[in-house]
C-alpha cells in the first residue's frame, strides 16, 4: 500500500511540473491498487451476499381489474323540467360521472382508512398451519433480512433502557377520543401493521385495467391477500355508489314531497275558489278561476315530473353494483418472486467496482491537496 502511495504522489507531482494529467500514468497507477479495488469489491459483494442470504423468501401474486363507468340517472326528464320550475338541475349534478375518479383508485388502496378493514382480516400460513390475522402476521410471524434488525438495534436498546427507567407507558384513554368518522386513531402495533401492509400491495392503473400486486412469504398467503384487497374494494366501491344513489333519492323524495304539498294547497284554492264564486257570471272571476287553473297545471307537471324521477332512483339504488369487473383472478405463484439472487448478486458486485474505484479517486483527490497545500 505504501508503495503505491508513493508512486500516486510520484505521479501527482510530475503531473503539477508538467500541468497536464498523462492518462496512461493515471491508468498505471490506479491499476496498481488492482488488490485494494478487489478487496473493497469483495467486501461490498460480501455485505450483499449476507443481505441476500437472510433476505425472506416472498411470493407475488397478480390480480386484474377492470374499471367500468356506471351509467347515471336519465336527465332529459329532468332537464325538462328545470325549463318549467325554473329548478335548474335540481342539484343533482351531472349523473353520468363517474361516484370515484379511476385515477384515485390507486391512491385509495394506500390510504389508512381502507387499509385498517385489512388488519384483521385471515390467511392461511403453512408455517403455523393455521389461519392468522394480517395484524399478527405483521407484528409476530413477518421475516427481515439481517440489516433491518442491525439498524433497528440502537432503537430498540434506546426504547428498552428508557423503558426500564421510566416505567410503563400509559396507553391513552380512547374513550374520550370523539368517535367522528373523519378522526382515525391508531395503537402503534396498528400503524406499523398498516405501514407494512402498504409495502406489501402495488397498485397500478393501466388504462381501463386496475393491476393489484401482493406479496407475502407463502404462496397461498399471497394470493389470498390478494383476494381480500379485491374483494374489499369492491365492496368499498358499491358503498360510494349506493351512497351518492341514495343522496339523490333523497332529494328527489323531498322535491317530490313538496311538490305534492303545493298541488294539494293549489287545487284546494282552486276549489274554494269555485265553491264561492258559483252561479257568478263575470269575467274578472273567470280571469281569475283560469289564473288557478294554471297554477294547479304548472304544480301537477312538476309533481308528475318528481314522482317518475323519484321511481326512476329507486330503481337505480337497488340496481347500484360496483365500478370493477374481475379481469383476471388471483392465482396462487409457485416461483419465488423475491430475492432476485443473480440480478442482486451482479448488482452487489457493480456496485463494490465502483465503490472501490471512487475510493482510490478519493485518495488521489486527498493526496492532490496535501502535496498542494505541503507545497505552499
Amino acid at each position: 500500500m505504501k508503495g503505491n502511495i508513493k508512486e500516486l504522489d510520484v505521479f501527482i507531482l510530475k503531473s503539477l511540473k508538467q500541468e497536464e494529467v498523462n492518462l496512461k500514468a493515471l491508468i498505471k497507477v490506479v491499476f496498481g491498487f488492482k488488490k485494494w479495488i478487489l478487496l473493497i469489491t469483495l467486501f461490498v459483494f460480501s455485505l450483499g451476499l449476507l443481505y441476500l442470504i437472510t433476505a425472506p423468501t416472498e411470493y407475488s401474486t397478480t390480480s386484474k381489474l377492470l374499471m367500468e363507468q356506471p351509467a347515471g340517472l336519465n336527465n332529459k326528464a329532468l332537464g325538462g323540467l328545470a325549463s318549467i320550475s325554473g329548478l335548474g338541475n335540481l342539484g343533482l349534478g351531472d349523473q353520468n360521472s363517474e361516484a370515484l375518479p379511476a385515477e384515485l383508485i390507486p391512491e385509495l388502496l394506500m390510504e389508512s382508512d381502507f387499509l385498517k378493514n385489512l388488519m384483521y382480516e385471515n390467511v392461511y400460513l403453512e408455517e403455523v398451519q393455521d389461519s392468522i390475522t394480517l395484524f399478527d402476521f405483521v407484528n409476530e410471524y413477518e421475516k427481515h433480512h439481517f440489516y433491518f434488525y442491525l439498524l433497528r438495534l440502537p432503537s430498540l436498546v434506546k426504547s428498552t433502557l428508557f423503558s426500564s427507567e421510566q416505567g410503563p407507558m400509559a396507553i391513552p384513554d380512547k374513550t374520550n377520543i370523539p368517535k367522528e368518522r373523519n378522526i382515525l386513531s391508531f395503537e402503534p402495533a396498528e400503524r406499523k401493521t398498516i405501514s407494512q401492509l402498504k409495502k406489501r400491495i402495488v397498485v397500478e392503473k393501466e388504462e381501463r385495467l386496475l393491476v393489484i400486486q401482493t406479496k407475502m412469504h407463502e404462496s397461498l398467503a399471497s394470493a389470498m391477500l390478494n383476494d381480500i384487497l379485491v374483494r374489499h374494494l369492491k365492496e368499498y366501491l358499491t358503498d360510494i355508489i349506493l351512497e351518492k344513489e341514495l343522496k339523490n333519492f333523497n332529494f328527489i323524495k323531498e322535491r317530490t314531497e313538496e311538490a305534492k304539498i303545493r298541488v294539494e294547497k293549489t287545487q284546494n284554492s282552486l276549489a274554494k275558489f269555485r265553491d264561492s264564486n258559483r252561479g257568478i257570471n263575470s269575467q274578472l272571476v273567470k280571469t281569475e278561476e283560469d289564473r288557478l287553473q294554471s297554477d294547479f297545471n304548472l304544480e301537477f307537471n312538476v309533481y308528475n315530473s318528481l314522482a317518475q324521477q323519484l321511481e326512476q332512483s329507486r330503481i337505480k339504488v337497488q340496481e347500484a353494483r360496483p365500478l370493477l369487473t374481475i379481469f383476471q383472478k388471483p392465482q396462487v405463484p409457485i416461483i419465488p418472486s423475491e430475492p432476485k439472487y443473480l440480478l442482486l448478486g451482479i448488482a452487489f458486485l457493480f456496485l463494490g467496482g465502483i465503490i472501490g474505484f471512487l475510493f482510490i479517486f478519493g485518495l488521489l483527490v486527498y493526496r492532490l491537496l496535501k502535496v498542494h497545500f505541503s507545497d505552499d
